[in-house]
């Protein structure tokens, strides 16, 4: 029985030595993927605080351009009703001026009647005393 475990052995170690040589080759080769990707994990986990840091100045940079919007429309808001109130003004002095025109307008009118209407009346007046005069020659 020696003999025969013997010649197991003696058969059995080059397979042996064969699996472990192509299962070493594999190992190493997956082992070295395995490393790589944990360097580069390690390498993207020690850059984290500057893109954190990024993160955060990002962040205030926003926030300063929302307060200064903010600002803004506060300020385009109170310049709009600053507008609008001035807009009010001018139209009443628009409807005031319009007003005035028309009253002025009015009044030119009224004169204009009036004195066609004096000068129509003291035509009158002197074609009804020619008339008068000559009538009452014809009959003298």
């Amino acid at each position: 029985m020696d003999k025969l475990k013997v010649k197991k052995i003696v058969v059995l170690l080059p397979l042996v030595w064969v699996f472990c040589t192509v299962w070493i080759a594999d190992e190493r080769s997956a082992h070295a993927g395995y490393f790589s990707d944990i360097y580069n994990n390690i390498q993207e986990f020690k850059e984290l605080p500057d893109q954190i840091n990024e993160l955060k100045e990002s962040y205030s940079k926003a926030l300063q351009d929302l307060d200064r919007a903010k600002m803004d429309t506060e300020l385009y808001q109170k310049q709009n009703a600053d507008l609008a109130e001035q807009n009010r003004q001018l139209t009443e002095m628009v409807e005031q001026l319009q007003e005035a025109e028309a009253a002025r307008a009015q009044n030119a009118s009224r004169l204009k009647t009036i004195a066609i209407t004096a000068v129509a009346l003291l035509a009158g007046y002197f074609i009804l005393t020619r008339a008068l005069r000559f009538g009452m020659r014809r009959t003298n």
